[in-house]
């Protein structure tokens, strides 16, 4: 990659020094509106940011912080990476700005108690600040990215596939990110054909490695991948998910990896079971109204009951019934079975066609939420058809089940409805892996963000139904009528 590099080192000088500005700045506006903000705050968010006005020695208590507050923000920008703009997207950005805002926010609350002996800065200032500061920072770092995209030069990606129908197959899922990522699509090459591949890692500075290249191929092309120092992209295995973040141990002088047990440990399955109450409480108090003429709307546009229960797999591969607002007629998969559905599916009524786009259909699962049979997040539940085809199709694709299925999750905001399983275990993998609730709070904003993007589908009904359909049919949405109540 060709970049003008005093231009990049100066540019990021720049950049980390207007961050940190603006960091002081959102305090001081923190200062400035806390005034006019505070009379329009219910009694209890009032008495909570403090005193009835700011005087010169809370401003003064602020200034006094102004050494720590700005080496604390350049550390921790550097620490989230917010300088580091390659291939990063603006949802990234946002991420960053939301973990940064808060933790600068507990910086500095611990820095006032400290340093600070007269107790003056006040809390309510600190609270302003985190949506400030948010605010600030992430219009500044998508500033940043902007520009750092007029300096370097669009990305050339190489394709090396295990076949030519591989490759085109994964042409046609990644053309449409590859423009947010500034990247365009080069070259391909057969991993077989060493020669023209170890040509192609010369020549382009980027290299996707796809999913069906042998583990062995694999390993001698990201060590030549290194040695031309060419950026690779490798699409992981699941035994390569297990190794993302891992404890380092040492035996004497021997480095290994410790792949921990794939699941929750009681104290994140009680934290996750408290964030799920109180998540699924306040949707279901939200969404009331909506549901209510949901459902006088299904009543009216077709026969059925609103709500109907369909058998699904959650944790340890236990069945339970599932709610939802029912989007199909009751006779829906009579004649064709469990089909996993797509663009343009027949059997979906007018009004489900909206429920879907508007995730409506969803909210009832917050009832088997509250039962304890599901999690807000977690990997999507399956129907028992399902689950038993893509097990013996898929390696690893029991280990899902480690955790409650979820009524959203990591899979369903990155990709779609009919993302393939093997996608979407490997985002359920990493989930599970990589779990915090941060991660699940982070994954339940992205979900409100994606209710309001065009994209639902990749593939049509009719492709669905050809690639996934078993032969049985069973299990349909409303079969048996005893599911239906």
């Amino acid at each position: 990659m060709r970049s003008r590099v005093s231009s990049t080192h100066l540019f990021k000088i720049v950049f980390f020094v207007v961050f940190v500005l603006l960091v002081n700045v959102g305090y001081v506006i923190s200062f400035w509106i806390q005034p006019v903000v505070k009379p329009f705050l219910p009694l209890f968010f009032a008495n909570l940011l403090g005193g009835p006005r700011l005087t010169a020695e809370n401003f003064q208590a602020y200034i006094g912080l102004i050494p720590l507050i700005s080496l604390s923000s350049f550390l921790l920008a550097d620490f989230l990476e917010f300088s580091r703009f390659f291939r990063k997207k603006n949802l990234d950005i946002i991420s960053s700005s939301i973990k940064y805002s808060l933790i600068q926010a507990m910086f500095t609350t611990t820095a006032a108690y400290f340093f600070i002996y007269t107790r003056a800065f006040p809390r309510s200032v600190i609270l302003l600040s985190i949506p400030v500061i948010f605010v600030l920072i992430a219009i500044w770092s998508g500033v940043g990215l902007t520009f750092s995209r007029r300096i370097y030069e669009t990305g050339k990606l190489a394709v090396i596939g295990g076949s030519e129908a591989e490759i085109e197959a994964v042409h046609a899922q990644i053309r449409s990110s590859l423009q947010e990522l500034d990247l365009d699509l080069a070259d391909h090459v057969v991993y077989d054909d060493r020669q023209a591949m170890r040509s192609m890692i010369r020549d382009y500075d980027e290299v996707l490695i796809c999913p069906g290249v042998p583990d062995q191929a694999k390993s001698s092309i990201i060590l030549y991948c290194a040695r031309m120092n060419t950026v690779a992209y490798l699409v992981p295995q699941f035994y390569e998910i297990t190794l993302y973040e891992s404890r380092l141990i040492n035996f004497n002088d021997l480095l290994v990896f410790m792949l921990d047990r794939l699941g929750l440990t009681f104290e994140q399955r009680l934290v996750k079971r408290l964030f799920d109450i109180v998540v699924s409480v306040l949707a279901l108090i939200l969404a009331s109204p909506a549901l209510l003429i949901s459902a006088i709307l299904i009543k009216i546009s077709s026969k059925g009951p609103v709500i109907y229960k369909q058998e699904r797999v959650t944790l340890e591969n236990k069945s339970y019934f599932i709610y939802k607002l029912r989007t199909m007629p009751i006779d829906a998969e009579k004649k064709t079975g469990p089909v996993i559905s797509g663009k343009n599916d027949p059997r979906v009524t007018p009004i489900g066609r909206f429920l879907r786009r508007s995730k409506l259909d969803e909210v009832p699962q917050f009832f088997n939420v509250l039962k304890g049979d599901m999690s807000v997040v977690g990997p999507r539940s399956e129907r028992p058809v399902f689950v038993e085809q893509f097990q013996k199709e898929i390696p690893a694709y029991a280990q899902r089940f480690a955790v409650k299925a979820g009524i959203t999750g990591l899979a369903q905001i990155a990709g779609s409805y009919d993302t393939s399983p093997e996608d979407k275990l490997r985002y359920d993998l990493l989930y599970i892996k990589n779990y915090s609730i941060l991660e699940d709070i982070k994954i339940v904003f992205q979900t409100a963000r994606a209710i309001f993007t065009p994209k639902l589908y990749r593939k049509t009904f009719q492709e669905n139904a050809e690639t996934y359909c078993p032969n049985a049919a069973e299990g349909a949405e409303n079969d048996p009528p005893a599911e239906s109540k």
